[in-house]
């Protein structure tokens, strides 16, 4: 029997522009894959480029390769689909028992101006003159609760001399969780040489995708922090298997995916210790979210073969 094959192309358009770095981005454009394997059951998989990330394919390509893909005809040996097909393969569609997760309880995207019934919060910089924005951002630190942890995402937008001068303003707040990818993949052995004696802790995220697999980075000496994007990586299996191994050093996060995508990203955030990088608040405008996405407590598994069927067939 020859399984059946849908895609959808799925827009979402953010409440409020996200601005990083020097991108503005409006409209959230991925393409979704569903293979049903038993009656009524399917598995999803997402393709979701993001501006700016290393090796990020365009819409068109990913829509030409699903064409090819829904059709069982040969995909290229080095797909744009890898990412989709090695998540609807992976072990999360399987049914496991509801567990918690910890997870941002307040916007990944924008700056509380407190953090009250936060745990965690994370704000991007590198947006502004670096030493207006140090001023700024340590003025905001001092309203947080001491026990509030803050990661701030510079989306490797600072030079050399910024990041140290970042890392020496914040030296001594212990708030800090981490400075995430504070320089651009391009600088990127500055910055393994830098983060073994940082006094503050470091992570990368673009600078995984860059090189395809967190396993790679940590052959290669990075000490730090790691932000995985499974969403973005060929094999989902590694993603998986590297967080199950590293639990206090890997942490999920979103890439803006659709619902599906979202779901997927939900089930791989039990294998972390760490509070993931996760929200659906940018989107909680459209007519096209799952409630139990947006819960004060999430579990993973977070929404039912049915919701998401139904989900399904509500996109157009």
């Amino acid at each position: 029997m020859v399984a059946n094959r849908e895609f959808k192309f799925i827009t979402q358009k953010f409440d409020i522009p996200h601005r990083f770095s020097s991108e503005i981005w409006e409209i959230r454009e991925s393409v979704v894959l569903r293979e049903e394997i038993n009656s009524q059951s399917f598995v999803y998989g997402e393709i979701a480029p993001v501006p700016g990330f290393p090796n990020q394919p365009t819409i068109e390509r990913v829509l030409h390769e699903a064409e090819i893909w829904k059709s069982h005809a040969q995909l290229p040996e080095v797909s744009a689909l890898l990412p989709a097909l090695s998540c609807m393969k992976s072990e999360i569609w399987k049914e496991p028992k509801h567990e918690n997760i910890k997870h941002f309880l307040g916007s990944l995207l924008f700056n509380p101006t407190t953090s009250e019934d936060h745990h965690c919060v994370k704000r991007k910089i590198g947006i502004m003159p670096v030493k207006e924005e140090v001023n700024i951002v340590k003025q905001w630190l001092s309203r947080l609760e001491p026990n509030c942890h803050v990661r701030l995402d510079a989306n490797g937008s600072l030079t050399i001399e910024e990041m140290k001068l970042w890392v020496d303003a914040l030296a001594n707040e212990n708030r800090i969780q981490f400075l995430e990818q504070p320089l651009c993949d391009d600088l990127r052995d500055e910055l393994f040489a830098f983060v073994k004696n940082s006094p503050i802790p470091l992570a990368i995220d673009e600078t995984i995708v860059a090189l395809g697999n967190p396993y790679v980075a940590l052959e290669n000496g990075w000490t730090g922090q790691f932000v995985i994007k499974p969403t973005l990586l060929n094999d989902w299996n590694a993603s998986l298997d590297f967080v199950k191994e590293y639990p206090t050093k890997a942490i999920l996060s979103t890439a803006f995916e659709s619902p599906f995508g979202y779901e997927a990203l939900i089930r791989a955030c039990r294998f972390s210790e760490l509070a993931p990088g996760i929200t659906r608040g940018p989107f909680s405008h459209l007519d096209t979210e799952l409630s139990s996405h947006h819960a004060a407590n999430l579990y993973s598994p977070s929404a039912s073969q049915t919701e998401l069927n139904e989900l399904w067939s509500k996109i157009i």
